[in-house]
């Protein structure tokens, strides 16, 4: 019953966001838009798509372990079927079934590489934060002189000193974790005593892990790598939304990019299925109040950028879990017998 009804909240959801992203469109005119469409920017795009799954992999490699990383099919196979699954579920999913896949496959402990997770988690959001905070800046002149932006002014520079504020405290933190780990370990360890007892050494070993991943620091050539392929992805996701507005013959700055991205991730955080719905909306809100499109093309806009950032990973991810035999089952499977080699 309770599946029932969190199934039900999920497509109410989903309609409701719909709804709002569709209320006002003409969908003849936006079907007129998108038929206009120029394929090769689409197939460009679906190419940084897939080039920025590759940043990913190998990212992940030299956290995982610098020195003897995994194989790059095996990563890459985690990747693309753990990805797949968090842009096809309402949830994020693939956080823990890329470890999952992972742990089948490898040496890695699940509870280990789901602590590598968090890491490129904060890599991320921290190249997000970085890229709103640069926009609002480099733009804020432009955007105190245009009229229709208005009142929603408020929320770039709202956001940008919030974004701020995220990135002093974060990395604050890690600074503290690099430089006394073990009493942050300790006060960790403390927490561990209200998890069930069968749990805390899975408990520590992802905190010991997720620790252990600011010691990359001593490994030069390894960071470097993560800092390139970190950028290369937002390279890759920020370019998707650039190749979708010249697409629709409607460009805009490259760096328009930032603040689209920057806001359609929060839509993404809305519990429905790949987004839909909350990405749309949110991708609309910024062009119909910020770049003054008509709605019609705002929506063919956000349906092409969320066409271009999802079906390349979708059927990249399809493939190999089709390619390996794989079912859901083997997903879950896997993080069970994982856990249970954490715990042994």
């Amino acid at each position: 019953m309770k599946r029932i009804l969190h199934l039900i909240v999920i497509a109410a959801i989903t309609i409701l966001f719909l709804w709002l992203f569709l209320k006002n469109a003409n969908l003849r005119d936006v079907g007129t838009i998108l038929r206009k469409t120029s394929y090769g920017w689409v197939a460009a795009g679906f190419a940084t798509n897939i080039l920025a799954l590759v940043f990913r992999t190998i990212r992940w490699r030299n956290i995982l372990d610098p020195e003897n990383p995994p194989s790059f099919y095996d990563t890459f196979f985690a990747n693309a079927v753990g990805y797949m699954l968090s842009t096809v579920l309402p949830v994020r999913a693939g956080d823990v079934a890329r470890p999952a896949l992972l742990s089948r496959r490898t040496s890695h402990r699940f509870a280990g590489a789901l602590g590598t997770v968090l890491t490129e988690r904060i890599l991320d959001l921290t190249t997000i934060l970085l890229l709103f905070v640069f926009y609002a800046f480099y733009r804020w002149h432009d955007l105190t002189h245009n009229a229709h932006v208005g009142r929603w002014l408020e929320i770039v520079r709202l956001g940008a000193i919030g974004s701020a504020v995220i990135l002093c405290v974060l990395w604050f933190f890690i600074l503290g974790l690099y430089l006394f780990r073990p009493f942050i370990r300790r006060i960790h360890e403390g927490l561990g005593r209200i998890v069930p007892r069968r749990f805390r050494d899975a408990w520590m070993h992802f905190f010991d892990t997720f620790a252990a991943t600011t010691q990359i620091a001593h490994h030069p050539v390894a960071l470097i790598k993560i800092i390139l392929c970190t950028l290369g992805v937002w390279a890759c996701l920020t370019s998707q939304f650039w190749v979708g507005t010249e697409a629709v013959h409607h460009p805009l700055p490259y760096d328009a990019s930032f603040l689209v991205t920057g806001v359609t991730t929060v839509g993404m955080a809305v519990p429905t299925p790949g987004g839909i719905g909350g990405f749309h909306k949110t991708c609309q809100f910024v062009l119909t109040r910020f770049y003054d499109f008509d709605v019609d093309s705002s929506v063919a806009i956000a349906v092409l950028f969320h066409i271009i950032g999802t079906v390349p990973i979708i059927v990249v991810g399809l493939v190999l879990f089709i390619k390996e035999g794989l079912h859901w089952r083997d997903v879950t499977k896997g993080a069970q017998n994982a856990e249970r080699r954490t715990q042994s």
